[in-house]
């Protein structure tokens, strides 16, 4: 278990007890928590506002963590774990409880098993159960061959470096065509607040994740996206959850982690 000092366990006590009520901490607060004297935590209050890691939003009330300070509790706390979903009406639970938007479709897995040429007009690119289909060209014919025992994720950054703009097409289409669920989009239009919000809608914005996580420029400042691997309902997926960065997503997928 990770050990801190006074100083970062009162910002980690300060977070957690913000997340849990959404209201800001004093001193007198978190010395029942944290047993440190409330003379010595109101030292460390000025401290961490100095470094601009809490606010004071009134002069008569507690301290709450900054974004920058949400961010990097995020970036700690938030381990990389297959979560497997079995319970729809927990999960819609959840998500409302805890204001947050939620994604999880599957494709990123299908491997390119075979290649198929039909009258010389189109090239057939096989992935068992499902299918693309391109305008036959022949040097498309030779670069997707090299490609046959790939997953999809995989064919999809290589048609990106090489802008491969019909198959990275054909690859949204498959994907929309293989959205598991889709939840609380009002959530979705409260992280953009105009037309940009529709990127979320689509699996599409998975791409763009280079990591788990994920801050500005792709979400408005303020609010952050999760990406993970999943079982949902016994298949393969990735989930993408949404929010403010003061929305609580250790808690719930901790909760969806206990039911599974």
């Amino acid at each position: 278990m990770k050990s801190y000092d006074k100083k970062d366990l009162i910002l980690k006590t300060i977070i957690e007890t913000y997340l849990n009520g959404n209201n800001p901490v004093g001193s007198n607060e978190l010395n029942h928590k944290v047993r440190i004297p409330a003379s010595t935590i109101r030292v460390y209050f000025k401290k961490l506002s100095d470094e601009g890691v809490i606010t004071q939003l009134h002069i008569s009330s507690g301290r709450i963590p900054t974004i920058n300070a949400m961010k990097y509790y995020w970036q700690e706390q938030l381990c990389e774990e297959e979560l497997i979903i079995n319970d729809l009406t927990l999960l819609k639970f959840l998500l409302d409880k805890f204001e947050i938007y939620a994604l999880i479709y599957g494709g990123d897995e299908l491997i390119l098993q075979d290649i198929d040429m039909v009258n010389n007009k189109f090239i057939v690119l096989d992935f068992g159960q499902n299918e693309i289909v391109l305008k036959f060209n022949q040097d498309s014919l030779i670069f997707l061959q090299r490609l046959i025992g790939l997953d999809l994720k995989s064919i999809e950054n290589l048609a990106f470096r090489i802008e491969f703009k019909e198959l990275l097409e054909k690859i949204a289409m498959l994907k929309q065509s293989m959205i598991y669920y889709r939840y609380n989009e009002s959530k979705a239009y409260q992280i953009y607040q105009n037309d940009e919000f529709a990127k979320l809608l689509s699996p599409k914005i998975g791409f763009y994740f280079d990591g788990k996580l994920q801050f500005e420029p792709l979400f408005e400042e303020g609010f952050m996206g999760l990406k993970l691997k999943s079982t949902f309902l016994g298949k393969e997926a990735k989930a993408i959850f949404a929010g403010s960065v003061y929305s609580d997503f250790k808690t719930m997928l901790n909760i969806i982690k206990e039911a599974a």
